[in-house]
């Protein structure tokens, strides 16, 4: 996930890092959402795969970065409701006590 969901998110953030002109950006940007699509589509399998509660298939320090990228979708043209694995999971971990607590102490909302 770090090497390739995170990494991957520069296109997003960082767009003016890549590319110069407004066209330029615009072709980065495209790009960047057509691979980050394809590494949701891929989180959504594996999760699928595992038996769709936990990343790993039990709980682990995985589900926590992936509860990350799960919001960060909110801040692109994708759609989480594409995913529909990833969606009930990012449902799941906003129930969580430790997940609430920690959303609070960063005054943060959960995204549903």
């Amino acid at each position: 996930m770090t090497s390739e969901v995170h990494a991957a998110y520069g296109g997003h953030f960082n767009t003016q890092k890549f590319a110069e002109s407004a066209a330029a950006q615009e072709e980065v940007k495209r790009k960047t959402y057509e691979k980050l699509a394809a590494h949701y589509e891929r989180l959504n399998g594996v999760l699928n795969e595992n038996g769709g509660e936990w990343y790993l298939g039990q709980r682990s320090f995985a589900d926590t970065f992936l509860y990350v990228l799960t919001r960060w979708i909110e801040k692109t043209p994708l759609s989480i409701g594409d995913y529909p694995a990833l969606k009930a999971f990012r449902a799941r971990m906003e129930a969580d006590e430790g997940v609430k607590h920690a959303l609070a102490r960063q005054a943060m909302e959960p995204i549903g």
